[in-house]
């Protein structure tokens, strides 16, 4: 019997749940499941927030994930007859993993005939009911709006959505300019240091099923029930690491310009600066104009025009305007100013400063003659 072979039970007509808890201590790649309860802040807009900075470490006192407002946290994927989506595509295994003290609970839904969607689909609704935050990855494209379709085509209610997190859209900020792509076997391997060996690629799933239903054997949808696992597993602990990623960068070899502009759309101005101040020397030069930029605009100009002076050394043309800018504005230091606006060209901005430029040092000059 199929369920007795993926060591699973039979919990409704043509439907096997295969659930599992594994230990806190248990390995995921090098990261322990233990560590899918740290905090998701940032990442999470229902995450809390830490306390104030002063004199926090590194990632500072953040609180664990399962203190979260909204109670629990569930990774959720799925493996489906299709890839292309739309109304003839069905989900016919769904993961869902949850994070706990005494380690992560996994549960994992098969069909074994097209008739078990509604029980399924129903199993579903008690599980996310009363979850906190649901993690995927490229779920708000794909899996979400694919259960939901399903839903509606069994005329049953809605399912209860909790906060969603994509972990997708915070991987290809961080590490699109980095990676060669974003695809999660890509992030297990950078960020968890899992490298699968003998798994089934998700492509493969559709195949795998479709041979089952034609009188095949099981052996391959036990690899699809572990690729499913794999996948869910990496949800719980990529978030966390994510999470980390934004407050040390380069230590996980992300953009730290990506990392501060995910701050500042949070309302951390303070963190934003601080990330790329911990940065300055592994920044490019966007992100030395950026650390420049917020320098400035919290009045620590001696900081900033240090950024601008080094930016300018290497022919930044923005850093010589910035520098011109001050030099005129802020010092009043005409000369100065004059200098670096000669090294702008010819443009039309440039030909306007050097003009009113050349009119207040003469200007200076005319007192200066009367004077003596």
């Amino acid at each position: 019997m199929l369920a007795d072979q993926l060591g699973g039970q039979v919990v409704a007509e043509h439907l096997v749940l295969v659930e599992t808890v594994l230990p806190p201590h248990a390995m995921h790649g090098r990261r322990r499941l233990a560590d899918a309860l740290e905090s998701l802040w940032p990442l999470a807009i229902s995450a809390p927030t830490p306390p104030p900075q002063a004199g926090e470490g590194l990632y500072s006192l953040l609180p664990p994930a399962r203190e979260a407002p909204g109670g629990r946290v569930l990774g959720i994927d799925t493996e489906t007859t299709g890839l292309a989506g739309g109304t003839g595509t069905a989900a016919f295994m769904v993961g869902i993993a949850e994070p706990g003290l005494d380690g992560v609970r996994l549960r994992q839904w098969l069909l074994t005939a097209f008739a078990g969607e509604a029980a399924m689909l129903a199993e579903l609704d008690a599980a996310l009911a009363g979850a906190g935050l649901l993690v995927s990855y490229n779920g708000k494209t794909f899996d979400l709006p694919l259960l939901r379709d399903r839903r509606r085509l069994q005329r049953a209610p809605a399912f209860p959505e909790p906060p969603h997190l994509d972990l997708l859209h915070p991987t290809r900020r961080l590490f699109r300019g980095v990676w060669p792509d974003c695809r999660l076997v890509t992030a297990e391997q950078r960020l968890l240091g899992l490298f699968r060996e003998d798994d089934l690629p998700g492509s493969e799933a559709p195949r795998a099923w479709r041979d089952y239903l034609a009188g095949g054997t099981p052996d391959d949808l036990g690899r699809v029930l572990r690729h499913n696992a794999l996948d869910v597993l990496s949800l719980l602990l990529l978030g966390p690491v994510l999470a980390r990623a934004l407050h040390d960068p380069l230590g996980f070899g992300a953009d730290p310009l990506a990392a501060a502009d995910a701050w500042s759309r949070r309302g951390e101005s303070r963190r934003a600066l601080t990330v790329l101040e911990r940065a300055r020397h592994g920044l490019d030069v966007r992100g030395a104009l950026e650390l420049a930029r917020r320098l400035r605009r919290a009045g620590r100009w001696t900081e900033a025009v240090a950024v601008w002076e080094r930016l300018a050394q290497s022919g930044c043309p923005e850093a010589v305007e910035s520098l011109a800018k001050y030099h005129e504005h802020v010092r009043r230091d005409w000369e100065t100013a004059l200098d670096y606006t000669a090294r702008l060209g010819e443009g039309p901005e440039a030909r306007r400063r050097r003009g009113r430029l050349e009119r207040r040092r003469g200007g200076v000059q005319g007192r200066l003659d009367l004077a003596e």
